[in-house]
């Protein structure tokens, strides 16, 4: 009996035979003896087929071979864990600590995150990034990760750290004529925040140009998404003049400039819009109707601005009086 393993064997293209004999046995044979079996078996085992396939502990060589031939491939259905676009870093936290059956041991990424960079980036990486940050927000890329029981979180997280990293190394280069943002860090801060303010991509590149225009002009962001992750980074308002009159590095209406950090983890088409933002004269921009579905209305002036704020005003105040009129 081939002894039982606790991964899946990963039959790879091109794998010989003689090689998957020698890794299931643990190279407990001699090569000759291992050369003369495959070569006895040489027409059943010529067309294994590559996939993942569970060692038990209750197969021997010849009938995972077998099956193996066949293309019968016995990997359980991974679980996922979904790392959404927008989430910030805790509500990311506390989704991974939920995933079944998944080994929890990131701790001390979350809370030691330049140690963790520096574990599992590369010099070239860091120096791309600015150096290690103290904390992975907007550094994760979102998607939806697939994972075997007992899988390490921390490889989880590795695995999403270094795929933003190499998403942003192949687009950086590329990016338009664009003096605003001085670097990629600075490209992550700008596309989290317009993550936050549109779920559409196709406005994306132009709330982006909103952004850039305003920081070419030094006229303050303004936008609430960073004020509520400066409030605390669960919080989901509604924003009071308090808040906004609350002096804080994530308050956009009291400071100049992008905040020092993320806010939440970009999405690749948020991270290309402010890589490469619409061409537009627009300063302002506000929501067409209470569904955000309906997205944005743009602005070039405070006084078509304004215009577009009354009517936003108009639009909720009537959703609000039919869904009085209806209950």
């Amino acid at each position: 009996m081939v002894p039982a393993q606790d991964k899946p064997f990963a039959l790879t293209a091109g794998m010989r035979a003689r090689t998957v004999v020698t890794s299931l046995t643990q190279d407990k044979f001699n090569p000759l003896v291992v050369w003369a079996y495959v070569k006895l078996h040489e027409k059943e085992f010529s067309a294994i087929q590559k996939g993942a396939y569970i060692v038990d502990g209750k197969s021997t060589v010849t009938d995972l071979l077998t099956r193996m031939a066949r293309g019968e491939v016995f990997m359980p259905k991974p679980f996922t864990v979904a790392l959404v676009e927008g989430m910030n870093i805790e509500q990311l936290k506390i989704r991974l600590q939920k995933s079944a059956h998944l080994n929890f041991d990131a701790d001390a990424c979350f809370l030691h995150s330049a140690d963790f960079m520096q574990e599992v980036l590369s010099k070239e990486q860091l120096d791309f990034l600015g150096g290690p940050k103290d904390s992975l927000e907007g550094l994760l890329m979102p998607a939806t990760y697939p994972y075997y029981q007992d899988d390490s979180a921390k490889a989880l997280l590795t695995q999403a750290l270094r795929a933003m990293v190499d998403f942003l190394q192949q687009e950086w280069p590329q990016r338009s004529v664009n003096k605003v943002l001085n670097d990629p860090y600075e490209a992550l801060i700008l596309a989290s925040i317009v993550e936050r303010e549109s779920s559409l991509n196709s406005e994306k590149p132009l709330i982006a140009g909103v952004f850039c225009n305003r920081l070419k002009q030094g006229i303050r962001l303004q936008t609430d998404p960073a004020v509520m992750y400066g409030v605390a980074p669960d919080f989901r308002g509604p924003l009071r003049r308090s808040h906004l009159n609350k002096d804080s590095p994530y308050n956009t209406y009291t400071r100049a400039g992008l905040p020092p950090t993320p806010i939440a983890q970009p999405s690749k088409e948020a991270i290309l819009a402010v890589l490469h933002p619409a061409a537009t004269k627009a300063l302002y921009f506000v929501a067409k109707s209470y569904d955000p579905q309906d997205g944005h209305n743009f602005a070039a002036t405070l006084k078509e601005h304004n215009r577009n704020v009354a009517a936003y005003r108009k639009s909720v105040r009537e959703y609000k009086q039919a869904q009085a009129n209806n209950e």
